[in-house]
């Protein structure tokens, strides 16, 4: 597999995960709890901590693209690549939001 196509997919999943980190921020919730990614797909606004309908709505187009790009990723640097790829892009989301104090996007994972 050719390692520019690989930085091809890193580029676009971490482009849209900061994206979703961001407006994440706007919106007061934590993307990565489980079941609210379900509730956000299906308009559910009542996640927000924070009342940002504009910033709602472009997390949910965000997500949907991201599931998107996902689904290219794996069809064409397979599953495994696309995986290490989408853990590296949480890995640095999660140390951002850490540094930033106790409001975040994405959730600490144990021991954090």
């Amino acid at each position: 597999m050719n390692e520019s196509k690989h930085r091809y997919w890193a580029r676009q999943i971490d482009g849209i995960a900061h994206e979703l980190s961001r407006l994440a921020i706007a919106c007061d919730i934590e993307i990565g709890k489980p079941g609210l990614v379900e509730r956000i797909l299906k308009n559910d606004e009542s996640v927000c901590g924070r009342k940002s309908p504009e910033a709602f709505q472009l997390i949910r187009r965000h997500l949907m693209a991201l599931f998107s790009v996902e689904e290219g990723a794996i069809d064409r640097i397979g599953p495994a690549k696309t995986k290490e790829i989408t853990d590296m892009v949480h890995e640095a989301i999660v140390k951002i939001r850490s540094a930033g104090g106790p409001g975040q996007s994405l959730p600490r994972k144990q021991g954090e």
